[in-house]
């Protein structure tokens, strides 16, 4: 995946970088398995995981996860923030 000309400096790291990004926006999450391979051995996969999650990418496979992988991260961090704060209270 080429990083457009704007991409925060940890994409200059990433192992997608020069590589065909249309591998990285699979048709279903079923064909999601050759880009979730480069993200695997990426340096910087979970940062790139967490600016998907924090810019709320809707589309592609980023830190080697789906969008609805991420979507389920999201809603498991929330939860585990909800946990805490009735902990705490």
């Amino acid at each position: 995946m080429t990083p457009p000309t704007n991409a925060p400096a940890w994409a200059a790291s990433a192992a997608c970088k020069g590589l065909d990004s249309t591998i990285f926006y699979p048709a279903t999450d079923e064909e999601a398995d050759a880009a979730k391979e480069v993200c695997g051995v990426c340096p910087v996969q979970e940062t790139c995981l967490e600016h998907a999650i924090e810019h709320r990418e809707h589309n592609g496979v980023w830190g080697g996860a789906t969008e609805r992988e991420r979507q389920r991260i999201i809603r498991r961090r929330r939860r585990q923030r909800s946990l805490a704060r009735a902990a705490a209270s």
